[in-house]
């Protein structure tokens, strides 16, 4: 194996600066990083299926030796890909603490969240009409202008949240458990279809006043 990182150290680099690129890339939506997971648990599974044939020599000769050689490029790909989406995360922290950080108290909220789960996906504030979120019941007229500043402005990027998604906000809010227990993503679902939930109709009815919050 000592021969294999002397012989080919330069192929690994490439294959390592290969990762990153493509790391980048990918992991620019929610969808990408979702497929990318997919594979790579797949491609894993064989990675460690080659070790253990690389350990065992059970293919001899120059077939063993390819094995060998694809490993370690493979390493240096996925550690590419690794360190990718890790700069990538640590910059959507620093720009959400960046971006919230003149108003009292989010500075704090936006750290506290960097560490917890993953901050959703935001978008260039849209051009046409804005979705009315105080819809959604337990989104008043703080929340939605905590959220627009987020870059969230549609029912279907709430509609969207990821697990992980939903925590950041949580924490970001510092309401643990507040957007599961009122369901904002369930809400938000329908709302996205153009369907007016019990909650909305009142409200449109003038039966009921968004809160504050």
């Amino acid at each position: 194996m000592s021969y294999l990182l002397e012989q080919y150290w330069g192929w690994m680099l490439v294959a390592g600066i290969l990762g990153l690129l493509v790391g980048w890339i990918v992991t620019q939506t929610e969808r990408h990083v979702r497929w990318v997971a997919g594979w790579l648990h797949g491609a894993l599974w064989l990675f460690a299926i080659g070790i253990v044939v690389a350990v065992l020599k059970l293919l001899p000769g120059r077939a063993g030796l390819w094995l060998e050689t694809a490993l370690l490029l493979f390493a240096a790909y996925l550690v590419g890909c690794w360190l990718s989406a890790w700069i990538r995360s640590m910059l959507a922290a620093d720009a959400a603490i960046s971006t919230t950080g003149s108003q009292p108290g989010t500075r704090a909220a936006a750290t506290d969240a960097a560490g917890v789960g993953s901050r959703p996906l935001v978008m260039e504030q849209p051009t046409g009409p804005l979705d009315n979120l105080k819809l959604i019941s337990g989104v008043g007229h703080k929340n939605e202008a905590v959220l627009h500043e987020l870059g969230i402005y549609r029912f279907s990027q709430i509609a969207q949240w990821t697990e992980p998604q939903v925590h950041w906000i949580e924490h970001y809010f510092s309401f643990p458990g507040r957007v599961e227990r009122e369901d904002w993503r369930g809400q938000a679902r329908i709302l996205a279809q153009g369907i007016e939930t019990e909650f909305a109709k009142r409200v449109r009815l003038g039966e009921v006043d968004t809160s504050e919050d």
